[in-house]
């Protein structure tokens, strides 16, 4: 079900996007530049559902994706509500179609909703950590901010790079 409805679900999301009023930078994106970057997203969830795809690679996919959107000058916090309205098209297109006509069907629809959470979930967390590491990286090779001057906007923890610098 979830492979067969890959355009209409990016095509929804790219509806979501155009009408919210916290999507700014994201608008500047003709339709087809937002499909296409929010189809491969979809792939990728449906990928970790039927494969298990591993934490590791989740990781990878969205710390790239939060190092491109940073060098793109998206504001974090739109790429927030872009994973956000990803989830929320995502449940509405489940839900909506689903025909559960068992407890074990409902069962098994709450197992794949936790998973589609822990997708998304993951997916901020990483994301996040990439942006931040790219924006480190960026002021780093600006030479602009000594290692203490870093040390106080970036915490330990906040994404790989940086726990070197405290060690």
């Amino acid at each position: 079900m979830i492979k067969g409805s890959l355009d209409r679900l990016t095509k929804h999301w790219c509806q979501e996007i155009k009408k919210s009023e916290f999507m700014k930078t994201y608008q500047q994106y003709n339709d087809d530049e937002l499909i296409k970057r929010n189809k491969k997203f979809f792939e990728n969830l449906t990928k970790w559902i039927e494969e298990g795809t591993s934490r590791q690679e989740i990781g990878a996919y969205f710390v790239d994706i939060g190092k491109k959107r940073y060098r793109e000058k998206f504001p974090l916090c739109e790429l927030n509500y872009a994973v956000f309205l990803g989830k929320k098209v995502f449940r509405d297109i489940i839900l909506n179609e689903a025909i559960l006509n068992s407890a074990l069907e409902c069962h098994q629809a709450i197992g794949l909703i936790t998973m589609i959470d822990k997708f998304f979930d993951l997916g901020n967390f990483y994301l996040i950590r990439g942006y931040l590491e790219e924006m480190y990286s960026t002021m780093v090779d600006s030479k602009k901010l000594s290692d203490e001057d870093i040390k106080k906007y970036f915490f330990h923890g906040s994404f790989f790079k940086l726990d070197a610098l405290f060690s």
